[in-house]
């Protein structure tokens, strides 16, 4: 444990000079001043705001931590080629502090967003659709839901050229908006890149003041759970055996 706060404080002094910390500050802001904006003038129904702002957080996560992830392991690249992720003892420690750090800041940068908007929504717009708690909760859920990806794309961006990971998150953000629709209803536990913006969804009829149905995603969760642990399974496993790669190439 001692190990991994280390590694973790050094990538986080790594970002100094990168776009990452900017980056999770001004994009929740802007987007939760701008939907609030919108939404001041806009006739639509309350709860089908809320729902249509955390969709579109959803909708944009898989691209940004995509993006966000490939930063990283550039910066590995170009800082030694790696060197100082494979020429450890601790390499689990060295591996897993990259996501992890990636995940704290879209924890700090999805709660931002879920409760800047909120507040504003809740007790300026008085707007009353779902209980101010969901606003927290939500951004708990969309966060869980997406370890995995930043497992995956952490994957990616280290074993594989900068783009594919950007590349993927793209793919992962249209494919998202697909399964919103009617399409996603019965399969999108099988798209991780989905998880984000449909157990937010599901929440929402928990948490919601009108009269709606309960919807039940415990076994949703359950399974989310339990892709994620044996992704990082894998990850770590893979990465006692990785030699590293020339971007370059």
């Amino acid at each position: 444990m001692h190990n991994l706060l280390r590694y973790i404080r050094a990538d986080y002094m790594k970002t100094k000079h990168t776009p990452l910390r900017l980056a999770h500050l001004v994009i929740p802001s802007v987007m939760a001043v701008v939907f609030l904006t919108y939404y001041a003038v806009t006739p639509w129904n309350a709860y089908s705001k809320v729902q249509a702002y955390f969709q579109i957080i959803g909708l944009g996560y898989p691209f940004l931590l995509g993006t966000f992830c490939a930063i990283v392991a550039e910066q590995e690249s170009y800082a030694g080629a790696y060197q100082m992720m494979l020429a450890v003892t601790d390499r689990k420690s060295a591996f897993i502090s990259k996501p992890l750090l990636l995940i704290v800041f879209g924890t700090f940068s999805v709660t931002l967003a879920a409760v800047l908007f909120g507040t504003g929504y809740y007790f300026v717009l008085k707007q009353h659709a779902v209980r101010y708690s969901f606003y927290w909760i939500a951004a708990l859920a969309m966060v869980g839901g997406s370890i995995f990806l930043y497992i995956w794309h952490m994957f990616l961006a280290l074993r594989f050229h900068k783009g594919i990971s950007v590349g993927l998150g793209i793919a992962e953000s249209l494919l998202s908006a697909v399964l919103l629709t009617g399409l996603g209803d019965s399969v999108w536990i099988l798209f991780p890149a989905a998880w984000a913006s449909r157990l937010v969804c599901s929440l929402m009829y928990a948490y919601s003041t009108e009269q709606l149905p309960a919807v039940d995603c415990g076994r949703e969760m359950w399974i989310c759970g339990a892709v994620t642990m044996t992704a990082l399974f894998l990850y770590v496993m893979w990465s006692r055996r990785w030699e590293g790669m020339n971007w370059n190439e």
